[in-house]
C-alpha cells in the first residue's frame, strides 16, 4: 500500500487569467478573497461553512451568503451535490461538533424515535446543503411533527422549500408558518375549501394578494366570499379582479371596500335611462311588414276628396 499526498502535486490555488481579467478591479477585493477562500478548500475536498467564511472574514452570514450568491449567478460554482454520510462519519462529526450532536439527539426527541442512518444523513444536509440555521431545523421538525407527518422525506421537502425562500432566522420561520398553516387556510375557508393545504395555483394567487400586494388577509377573504356570492362558484379570477380593483384604489379595509361598492351600484343607477310609462289608454300600434313606411298625417278634407276621387273611378272603371 502507498499513499500520494495530493497537495504535493497541487500546492497552490489557480486562477485563470479569464478570472483575473474580468473580475480583479473591478469588484470588491472582499468577493475576490472569499472566492480564492472557497477555492482554495475546495482543493481540499471540503467546503466551508457559511458560518466559517463569516468568522474568517469578519463578516455577517447574511454577506456572505450575497456573495456565494454573486459567484454562484456569475455561474464560477457547479451545483453542489447532497451528501450522503455513513455511520462512522455521522459519529467523527457529532464528536467534532457539538453543535451538529445536539442537532441529531433534539431531531430524534422532537420526531420522537431514534433516527437510522439515513434519517440522520437527511437531518445532517437540512443543514450544510440546504444551509439552514440549527434553530430553523428545530421548529421545521417541529411543524411537521405536529402536523403528523414525520417522514424524512416530507421533512426534506419542506426544507427544501425554506431553503429556496430564503429563511435564515427563528422569526422568519414563524412568519412563514403563520402565514402558509394559518392566513393560507382561512382564505381556503372563504371558497369553502377546508381539510387541505393549498395547492400550486392557489398559492400562486394567494402569494400574489398577501406577499407580493401586501394585501390584509380580511381584505382578501372579503374578496373570496363576494366571489362566491356573485359567481355561484369558486372563482380565483374573479376574487383576482376584485383585489386588483382595490388595490388600484387604495383600499385598505374591508369598509373602504363595502363604501366602493356601493358608490359604484350607485354611479350605475344613474347612469341606467328610466322608462317612460306608457299610458293605457294610448293605442298602440301594431307594426307588419305592410305599414313600415313612415307616417304620413292626413286630414279629415283630404279623407274625404280621396274617397270621392275612388268613387268616381269605380264608376269610369263599370
Amino acid at each position: 500500500m502507498y499513499y500520494i499526498n495530493t497537495e504535493n502535486l497541487v500546492n497552490f490555488t489557480p486562477l485563470s487569467n479569464d478570472f483575473i481579467d474580468r473580475y480583479v478591479g473591478n469588484i470588491e477585493s472582499t468577493y475576490i478573497a472569499v472566492y480564492i477562500y472557497i477555492a482554495r478548500r475546495a482543493l481540499k475536498g471540503k467546503l466551508p461553512s457559511v458560518a466559517e467564511l463569516s468568522d474568517r472574514f469578519s463578516l455577517s452570514s447574511e454577506v456572505i451568503e450575497k456573495i456565494i450568491t454573486y459567484w454562484d449567478r456569475e455561474g464560477l460554482f457547479d451545483k453542489p451535490v447532497k451528501p450522503s454520510y455513513s455511520p462512522s462519519e455521522i459519529s467523527k462529526m457529532q464528536a467534532a461538533d457539538s453543535e451538529i450532536a445536539e442537532l441529531i439527539s433534539t431531531a430524534s426527541a422532537i420526531l420522537g424515535k431514534a433516527l437510522g442512518q439515513k434519517e440522520q444523513s437527511t437531518i445532517l444536509s437540512l443543514y450544510d446543503y440546504y444551509r439552514l440555521p440549527t434553530e430553523v431545523i428545530i421548529i421545521l421538525l417541529g411543524h411537521c411533527a405536529e402536523a403528523g407527518n414525520s417522514s424524512i422525506n416530507y421533512i426534506e421537502k419542506i426544507a427544501q422549500d425554506w431553503s429556496e425562500k430564503n429563511i435564515k432566522t427563528m422569526e422568519e420561520a414563524e412568519d412563514y408558518l403563520r402565514l402558509y398553516y394559518g392566513d393560507f387556510k382561512k382564505v381556503l375557508a372563504a371558497f369553502g375549501i377546508s381539510g387541505r393545504l393549498a395547492n400550486a395555483k392557489e398559492k400562486k394567487y394567494i402569494e400574489k394578494w398577501l406577499v407580493a400586494n401586501k394585501q390584509p388577509l380580511e381584505l382578501v377573504v372579503e374578496a373570496c366570499e363576494e366571489a362566491v356570492i356573485n359567481t355561484g362558484k369558486v372563482s380565483w379570477a374573479y376574487a383576482d379582479k376584485t383585489l386588483k380593483g382595490w388595490l388600484e384604489n387604495n383600499i385598505k379595509t374591508v369598509e373602504q371596500a363595502k363604501k366602493l361598492t356601493e358608490e359604484h351600484k350607485a354611479m350605475l343607477k344613474k347612469r341606467k335611462p328610466e322608462k317612460t310609462a306608457v299610458s293605457s289608454a294610448t293605442p298602440v300600434r301594431k307594426t307588419n311588414s305592410f305599414n313600415n313606411f313612415n307616417d304620413r298625417e292626413y286630414d279629415e278634407k283630404a279623407i274625404n276628396d280621396l274617397t270621392l276621387e275612388l268613387l268616381e273611378g269605380d264608376k269610369d272603371d263599370a
